[in-house]
């Protein structure tokens, strides 16, 4: 399967394993830049 590297994700991993759920995420952005794909790959 073919993977997309961001630069977020090591940002977006390292918010999931220190924030244990007590503070919520929100991604901004323009269209089609793979916003969804990377909380896809992150959960």
């Amino acid at each position: 399967m073919f993977n997309m590297k961001r630069k977020i994700y090591d940002r977006l991993l390292t918010w999931k394993n220190e924030a244990n759920g007590d503070s919520a995420l929100m991604i901004e952005g323009v269209r089609r830049v793979g916003k969804s794909y990377i909380v896809e790959e992150l959960f």
